[in-house]
């Protein structure tokens, strides 16, 4: 059953060194994970790394068994087995049955066909996983109110699993967030026997208006905000989520941020330093009449800001030493459209796999 992660890298522009691909293309696929760039001695690989550059990749016609690779490199059958196994799960490699021996071989002879496999195969996997979201999230134009931030673009990671046999006391839901590594490598359940929070906070946004922020969260689920930041950012990273300011929140942070300073450090103030001087002079003048008048209040507030655009709203917020939170939001009013923004990065790392195996292949004949 196919089973591999996914982890966007910058594409290795103009390098055409052996090792230098294969680390990378080793990383885009997670299959060394580490904490620190020095996760290797000098001139040192990962087995995995070795089989690949040793073997596979210089003789893509051949198959290797788990004995003969574990005589070369002076590893353990068993050590050697776990390293292929990984590579057969994520589609790379396949196995046959040759006089006992289970022997290894890149697909269909060559990186680049067994990359466009893949590729093919794990797409229409994630695709069909996707089409789930359709059973269970409420579609709302409301949701898209506010703007899509366009720098709002992290590094896509998500797992890409097929559909297992569901465990007893699991639904579908349960297996939709551990197939997609939603719910991270450590699921914590409460002692309880209640849902784990990633499956909490899901829910939520699948049947939310409005985009979560983290004192909604915390007043909600009662934990940490560093907890709930991981969970909501592995949602991000997925591609499901996004990230937005809550512009909807804008006239209660400018009122608190405006009443403070005003108490704080007067009129005169706010109109130099304070950055009203930035805004329409009409409007910057309705607020101070309105703080000194001690009229002013949130719904005021709102209608005073209804000529100003949101971003001289916030930058006057930002003079003003407020801060406007962050929501975290499902990227699409519908469900096809989520699945959409997800596989059209799942497709763009694709591409980057692809053209770096192609780049191998040329790499390696010249050698």
């Amino acid at each position: 059953m196919l089973s591999m992660r996914l982890v966007e890298q910058p594409a290795p522009a103009g390098s055409r060194d052996v090792d230098q691909l294969v680390s990378w293309l080793l990383d885009t696929l997670e299959f060394v994970r580490r904490s620190g760039d020095d996760w290797t001695g000098e001139g040192v690989h990962s087995p995995i790394h070795r089989i690949l550059c040793e073997y596979m990749l210089k003789q893509p016609g051949q198959g290797w068994d788990a004995q003969t690779l574990g005589d070369e490199l002076g590893l353990s059958p068993t050590a050697i087995q776990y390293q292929l196994g990984k590579l057969n799960e994520c589609g790379l490699t396949a196995a046959v049955n040759r006089d006992g021996w289970r022997v290894h071989h890149l697909r269909n002879g060559s990186l680049s066909n067994a990359v466009e496999m893949m590729a093919n195969e794990a797409r229409l996997v994630l695709e069909q996983r996707l089409r789930m979201l359709e059973g269970w999230m409420k579609e709302s134009d409301l949701r898209m109110n506010i703007p899509s931030e366009k720098k709002d673009e992290g590094q896509f990671q998500i797992q890409i699993r097929g559909r297992a046999p569901l465990l007893e006391g699991q639904d579908e839901l349960d297996a939709f967030l551990l197939d997609l590594g939603l719910l991270g490598d450590r699921v914590r359940r409460p002692a309880d026997g209640s849902p784990p929070l990633g499956r909490l906070m899901f829910e939520h946004l699948l049947n939310a208006h409005t985009p979560l922020s983290l004192d909604e969260a915390l007043d909600q689920w009662g934990t940490t905000r560093p907890r709930l930041t991981r969970t909501l950012d592995r949602f991000r990273a997925a591609g499901l989520v996004e990230r937005i300011p809550r512009i909807d929140r804008l006239p209660v942070t400018l009122w608190s941020a405006l009443h403070s300073q005003h108490d704080r450090r007067g009129s005169d103030w706010l109109m130099k330093k304070g950055g009203l001087s930035r805004i329409d002079e009409k409007v910057a003048k309705k607020i101070i009449k309105a703080l000194d008048g001690g009229t002013f209040n949130v719904e005021s507030c709102e209608k005073i800001f209804v000529s100003v655009e949101p971003k001289e709203q916030m930058v006057l917020l930002n003079l003003l030493g407020g801060k406007l939170p962050i929501g975290w939001r499902l990227c699409g009013a519908k469900s096809g459209q989520v699945c959409e923004k997800v596989l059209a990065k799942a497709d763009r790392t694709f591409r980057r796999i692809k053209r770096v195996a192609e780049t191998l292949e040329k790499a390696i004949q010249v050698d």
